[in-house]
């Protein structure tokens, strides 16, 4: 489980939380909504251990990520991300930034299987700055399965793609979500928030 307890956050002098207070269950779908500017990737940054609330405590599976001794064993083995801008290494291939994650995973699915998943079987050569939008976002998802981690953070994951990989890639959020992964996306696009469990709107 993951729960945020009198969370507090300013960004160059606007607050955009104060004593903040979440709880999302293991194997929930959650959509974060609201207008730019709100904190949706603020939320997702600090859940994510990349940026710290300024107070508060937030625990996942009751330890407290907000301390340095607790970040680096929570991202190696349990969290992982995708991102609108796809956080991949351009002139490496597909097999060397996956095999970038696969060193530390636990439990890894092969990554051969997970590029079949995400329909890039037999493009484990070719270089990423060679792929289309959408295919590298599926290299992205396809590292997620490698990982193997409970939790999935994505950041406007169809933000980059057009509506066809777009779709492709809420599928495969879909079906990590029936492996029992938690999900925590944030979004614009309130077409998409059918595929949630539940929508949180930010700014309200």
């Amino acid at each position: 489980m993951i729960e945020l307890m009198n969370v507090s956050k300013e960004f160059e002098g606007n607050r955009l939380y104060d004593n903040f207070s979440l709880k999302i269950d293991d194997g929930e779908f959650v959509m974060v909504t609201g207008a730019s500017g709100c904190g949706k990737t603020t939320l997702l940054n600090m859940i994510g251990a990349i940026e710290p609330p300024d107070s508060g405590t937030i625990l996942v599976d009751s330890v407290d990520i907000t301390k340095k001794k607790n970040q680096m064993p929570y991202l190696q083995q349990k969290v992982g991300f995708l991102f609108q801008n796809f956080a991949l290494v351009e002139n490496k291939t597909v097999s060397e930034n996956l095999k970038i994650v696969r060193g530390a995973a636990k439990n890894a699915v092969p990554m051969e299987e997970a590029l079949r998943r995400v329909g890039l079987e037999g493009r484990e050569n070719t270089k990423i700055y060679k792929l289309s939008g959408g295919e590298q976002q599926r290299v992205a998802v396809a590292r997620l399965m490698i990982k193997k981690g409970s939790i999935v953070l994505a950041d406007e994951p169809t933000g980059s793609v057009d509506h066809k990989n777009g779709e492709q890639i809420m599928k495969l959020l879909e079906e990590l979500h029936g492996e029992g992964k938690t999900i925590l996306m944030v979004t614009h696009d309130l077409s998409l928030t059918h595929y949630a469990t539940r929508v949180i709107e930010l700014g309200k």
